[in-house]
């Protein structure tokens, strides 16, 4: 087996957690300020096919950071660790073909995390933040896992949140299906009952307002037909990149 530093694992297990990675983001993470030795320890892993890297050379794209995912030899590596799943692991035989829309959405959610983190800091919240990944073992959620399960607390109280990232062209079947989805299990109290919580609160970031619009008609429907304790909050991919995750970039739904 390759000899990999303990930062270097580190890395590993951050890609394992967030599927796709940038290099600016993976040195965030690390809370490193040597980028020269972020991209020593990402070119050693590279070499030895524990990571693939996608980057591009062409004029306007050779800016973005390189993007790193876990290749064929990170799964021994991983899976000598005591919480990895195998199945998760077989990703590595597939990443290297994986869709720029999935890859675009994989990096926003780490985006969203350190978003999250930095604002949670200031606020002296504590935050806890599960991606897919880490919810793969919650056999008790929704079999279409959230992009994110994530806590926020602070001295008082403790706010619960499910996310969910829509991608540009998601038909709109698809998301009166997902808002169903949630409707039903969370009346089923599956959540409750398995974690003595009350019912997260749901983030929506839409990819446009067209998107933005629809949900919000339909969530108001939705919510004069039942009678739900659910909150959902609505706002912009492109607002947020722009204010950051702050209160104002977000929309309660009301009846």
């Amino acid at each position: 087996m390759d000899t990999i530093t303990p930062k270097q694992l580190q890395i590993l297990n951050l890609i394992y957690r967030f599927r796709f990675l940038n290099r600016t983001q993976i040195q965030t993470l690390l809370n490193h300020k040597d980028s020269k030795r972020i991209n020593t320890w990402l070119k050693d892993l590279t070499d030895k096919n524990i990571l693939g890297r996608i980057y591009s050379s062409k004029l306007k794209e050779n800016t973005k950071p390189a993007i790193y995912y876990l290749a064929t030899k990170s799964r021994k590596i991983l899976l000598a660790q005591e919480y990895t799943n195998e199945k998760i692991l077989k990703r590595a035989y597939r990443d290297k073909n994986a869709s720029q829309k999935l890859i675009s959405h994989c990096i926003f959610v780490a985006d969203i995390y350190l978003l999250l983190q930095s604002d949670s800091h200031k606020n002296n919240q504590e935050l806890c933040f599960y991606t897919k990944t880490d919810l793969t073992d919650h056999n008790y959620l929704l079999y279409n896992r959230p992009d994110a399960y994530i806590s926020l607390k602070d001295k008082k109280t403790t706010k619960r949140y499910f996310l969910e990232i829509i991608d540009e062209g998601t038909p709109r079947f698809m998301l009166r299906k997902k808002i169903s989805q949630y409707i039903e299990y969370f009346d089923e109290g599956t959540w409750k009952n398995r974690t003595l919580h009350n019912n997260p609160s749901l983030l929506f970031i839409c990819p446009n307002q067209n998107i933005k619009d629809f949900l919000h008609k339909h969530l108001v429907q939705v919510l004069e037909e039942e009678t739900s304790d659910l909150q959902f909050f609505l706002s912009l991919k492109s607002a947020i990149q722009v204010e950051g995750i702050t209160p104002p970039t977000w929309q309660l739904v009301t009846e």
